[in-house]
C-alpha cells in the first residue's frame, strides 16, 4: 500500500455530517440522525484506504452497511414529507378535486420513483451483500454497471426537484391574487415557498450523485452526497411543518393557553359573552391571523374564508347560536292613470 502522508490521513467529512445532520436534528427522522452519527463515529467521511489501516476491512465493510442503511431512509425522507405537503395543500387551498387528484398523482409518483430507487439499490448486485462485501467480487459475485444505478437516482432527483418546485409556486400563485395585507402574503408565502429551496438543494444533490462511481473510496466519495440529502429532506419537513405552527405561535405570545384546561376555559368564556367582535387598529390581531388563514374555493375563484375587516364592523357572531339571515326583495312600479281600483290594506 503506498505511504499516505499526515493531509491525506487527516482527511474527513466527518464533523461536517454531524454538523449538518444535528443542525437540523428537530426536523429529522431521528434514526437516520442517530445511524449517521454512529457511521460517523465509526469513521464515515474518511478515505478508504485511511480506515483499512486502522481497522481493516471488516470495520470498512461495516461503515458501507450502515451507509446502505442510511441511503434507503435518506431517499424515503425527502419523499414521504411530500406526501404531508400534498395533504397540507389540500387542507388551506381547498383545490378543485382535479387539482387535488393531480396534487396526489405528482407527489405518489416521488414516492413509487424513490422506492424504486431502494429496489435498484440493493439488487445491483447477486447476491445483494457483495455491495458492502468487496471481497465476494474475488468469489464470483457480479454487480451491473454503477451507471444504471446513478442514471436512475439522477431520473428520480430531477423528478423530485420538478414537483418541489411546483408544491412552491401553486400556492404562491393563490396567495397573490387573494384580498390580504402585504406582510400576510410575504410570511405565508415564505412559509408554503420553502419548496424552491427545495428543489435548489434537489439539483445540488444530483450533482453529488457520481460520487457513487468511486468505488475505491466510497466511504469519502459519497459524503457529499449523504449531507445534500439531508438537507434537502429537512427543508422539505420544515415546509410541511411551518404552515400548521399557528396555535405554537400564539401560544409564545400568550394569545392561547398552554393547558388544554386553560384553552377549554378561555372557549367557554368566549362561550358565555354577547360581545360584538370588533376591529383592532393595531398589528397583533395580523400578526395571530397571520398562520391561521384558510382559503375556500368559489365559483369564482379563490377566496379567503375568514372575515375581512368590514364583515368585523357590521357583523356579529354569537357563540354557540345559529343564524339565519332572510333577503327580501322588494319590486313596485306606478300605477297607469285611471286606474281607481282599492289600495289594499296591509
Amino acid at each position: 500500500m503506498a505511504i499516505m502522508d499526515a493531509e491525506y490521513i487527516s482527511q474527513t467529512k466527518g464533523p461536517r455530517i454531524l454538523g449538518v445532520f444535528w443542525a437540523f436534528f428537530s426536523s429529522m427522522v431521528a434514526s437516520y440522525t442517530i445511524l449517521t452519527t454512529v457511521n460517523v463515529v465509526l469513521g464515515y467521511g474518511s478515505h478508504t484506504p485511511v480506515l483499512m489501516e486502522r481497522g481493516g476491512m471488516d470495520l470498512v465493510e461495516r461503515i458501507l452497511v450502515i451507509n446502505y442503511a442510511d441511503f434507503a431512509l435518506g431517499i424515503m425522507s425527502f419523499t414521504t414529507p411530500k406526501l404531508a405537503v400534498a395533504a397540507l395543500l389540500n387542507r388551506i387551498m381547498n383545490p378543485t378535486l382535479f387539482h387535488r387528484i393531480w396534487l396526489w398523482i405528482l407527489t405518489g409518483s416521488v414516492f413509487v420513483a424513490s422506492s424504486i430507487c431502494i429496489i435498484v439499490l440493493f439488487t445491483m448486485c447477486d447476491p445483494p451483500q457483495a455491495l458492502w462485501k468487496v471481497r465476494l467480487m474475488s468469489e464470483g459475485a457480479t454487480c451491473r454497471p454503477t451507471k444504471i444505478l446513478v442514471g436512475y437516482a439522477i431520473f428520480t432527483g430531477v423528478l423530485s426537484a420538478v414537483v418541489d418546485l411546483y408544491l412552491a409556486i401553486y400556492p404562491t400563485v393563490i396567495l397573490l391574487r387573494l384580498q390580504m395585507s402585504l406582510k400576510k402574503k410575504l410570511a405565508l408565502c415564505a412559509a408554503l415557498g420553502l419548496g424552491a429551496v427545495a428543489c435548489a438543494m434537489a439539483i445540488v444533490k444530483c450533482l453529488q450523485l457520481p460520487g457513487l462511481y468511486d468505488k475505491e473510496d466510497s466511504t469519502y466519495g459519497t459524503a457529499d452526497l449523504v449531507i445534500w440529502t439531508s438537507v434537502e429532506s429537512n427543508i422539505i419537513i420544515m415546509a410541511s411543518c411551518i404552515p400548521t405552527l399557528g396555535p405554537m405561535y400564539e401560544m409564545i405570545r400568550g394569545k392561547r393557553s398552554w393547558s388544554s384546561h386553560g384553552r377549554y376555559e378561555s372557549s367557554k368564556l368566549r362561550s358565555d359573552t354577547d360581545r360584538p367582535i370588533k376591529k383592532s387598529a393595531s398589528n397583533d390581531r395580523d400578526d395571530d391571523i397571520l398562520m391561521t388563514t384558510n382559503i375556500g374555493a368559489t365559483g369564482s375563484g379563490s377566496q379567503e374564508s375568514i372575515l375581512n375587516s368590514d364583515q368585523l364592523q357590521t357583523e356579529v357572531h354569537m357563540a354557540g347560536k345559529i343564524h339565519r339571515t332572510d333577503q327580501v326583495k322588494i319590486e313596485y312600479g306606478t300605477r297607469p292613470e285611471g286606474d281607481h281600483e282599492p289600495r289594499p290594506s296591509w
